[in-house]
């Protein structure tokens, strides 16, 4: 129960952080070195989604802490380690699918990385489909620790 509350907490905490930090730059501070670095972490793994030969087993491993806890949409569970996060991306790829990523908003405090963004489904054979997404991201030693998606809106 402990793990949940904290996990509960860290998402409150987020998601505050995140409409403070979504609602404009008026009197932002500027990022810390640590936090531009986290920035560049998330930025980097999310553009990985986009190319032709996105391998999530290869993009888990380089991105991931091992104990990670992830929820790639905040709908499903959360899975464990690199591994697990692979085979999550996996029924999102069936198909040749790939996800284009515009980012609206970055915001960073500390470990937090909060996005806002349009991912893009790009299939073969198929119309774009844009869906507006939030992700908050803890990063620990250089590596994602915690990250849960959430559709805004899909259109």
């Amino acid at each position: 129960m402990d793990h949940v509350t904290r996990r509960a907490a860290l998402l409150a905490g987020a998601l505050g952080a995140a409409a403070a930090g979504l609602a404009g730059p008026a009197g932002a501070a500027e990022l810390t070195a640590a936090e531009r670095a986290n920035v560049k972490l998330v930025k980097d793994f999310c553009a990985t989604w986009g190319a032709r030969d996105f391998d999530p087993d290869a993009s888990a491993a380089a991105y991931f802490a091992p104990d990670a806890n992830v929820r790639v949409l905040d709908t499903l569970p959360f899975v464990v380690g690199p591994a697990a996060i692979g085979a999550a991306f996996k029924p999102f790829l069936q198909h040749g699918e790939r996800f284009q990523v515009k980012f609206l908003d970055v915001y960073a405090k500390g470990p937090l990385v909060v996005t806002h963004r349009i991912d893009t489904q790009v299939a073969p054979g198929q119309a774009d489909k844009d869906m507006e997404m939030v992700g908050v991201f803890l990063v620990r030693g250089g590596r994602i620790k915690e990250w849960t998606d959430y559709l805004v809106t899909q259109a």
